[in-house]
């Protein structure tokens, strides 16, 4: 692909969700994110994270899914589902200064792959040594049979960009989420020219070089959110300026694991598809949230979460009866 425009390929319709269906049948999304900070004192202070893993599955839920596990660290783990009630927890044990105990968070990860149909990684988690490690093994390890999908989000970009083997990395299949600046380090990191702050055409390019040389989609985040897998590219048209606040990226990949986990069993609609209705379906609720407001910016970004039900049904088949 030489990042050249492309018309926007049309994308399917989700399947009706039908009448008699349970919380089994419409996936498992796992989310492993947050930071507990620097309870150790002010020597090496680490900000505490616990909104980005509780946007995240409030956005999973919102899309649709039947269940959503998370894995965060065990001092923040009550707030984060606090925020997120419908969530089951997974505690991850941290050390004295606050880092994620590696035995602990490779366990966290082990189950949630081995249960959950998608993955998110990287919301609030921080940076480290066993942040590296931890994503290191997310994106090469061999991945239980249910666990299809894999969303790398925030601070596992940053991790990703420290790994000193990325070509060696299995990471298919994926979707990468940067937004430009997580970006431009993963082009340094791959050693790759790009713009993705750049004019559409620039950002096009940017992103399809990414998922050509990673073999992964990804979603190029800002005006013009630009989707691409190694063949094809779609631009989305939607959006609003009130998106431009932290935490509404969080929202986003939960959207897009929640989308993935359940289209696992959807011939027609694969990882890349999803993922550009899940990112228009995000979108098109910053321009709901922004007409019933009539407001510019201030988007709490849970109140997308009231929006995103909409959206997605815009590109719905209608409820499909009971088997008979």
């Amino acid at each position: 692909m030489d990042g050249s425009p492309l018309p926007n390929p049309k994308l399917p319709r989700l399947k009706a969700r039908p009448i008699d269906g349970h919380k089994g049948t419409f996936g498992t999304v796992g989310i492993i994110g947050g930071s507990a900070g620097n309870p150790g004192g002010p020597d090496e202070l680490k900000p505490r994270m616990i909104g980005a893993p509780a946007l995240v599955a409030l956005g999973a839920n919102a899309a649709g899914c039947g269940l959503v596990k998370v894995g965060a660290p065990e001092p923040i783990l009550n707030a984060v589902l606090t925020i997120a009630p419908m969530a089951t927890g997974f505690p991850i044990g941290i050390a004295p200064k606050g880092n994620l105990i590696p035995t602990h968070a490779k366990s966290v990860l082990d189950r949630l792959m081995s249960e959950s149909d998608t993955l998110v990684i990287g919301p609030g988690l921080g940076a480290g040594k066993e942040i590296e490690q931890l994503v290191h093994s997310a994106v090469s390890m061999e991945r239980p049979s249910r666990c299809k999908a894999l969303v790398v989000d925030a601070d596992a970009i940053n991790a990703f960009c420290k790994l000193s083997s990325h070509a060696d990395h299995t990471i298919t299949p994926t979707v990468m989420t940067p937004h430009p600046g997580e970006a431009g380090r993963l082009l340094n990191a791959l050693e790759i020219q790009g713009t993705p702050d750049g004019t559409e055409n620039q950002r096009i390019k940017a992103c399809a070089s990414l998922a050509t040389r990673l073999g992964c989609v990804v979603v190029l985040k800002g005006k013009g959110t630009v989707v691409c897998d190694q063949d094809r590219v779609w631009v989305c048209k939607n959006g609003h300026p009130c998106l431009a606040t932290g935490g509404t990226g969080d929202v986003l990949a939960g959207v897009i694991g929640s989308l993935a986990a359940q289209c696992v069993d959807d011939p027609d609609i694969d990882l890349f598809a999803s993922t550009c209705i899940a990112v228009d379906a995000h979108a098109s609720s910053g321009q709901q949230w922004a007409t019933q407001t009539n407001s510019q910016s201030g988007l709490d970004p849970r109140q997308l979460c009231n929006h995103l039900t909409n959206s997605i049904t815009s590109h719905r088949d209608t409820m499909a009866p009971a088997d008979q």
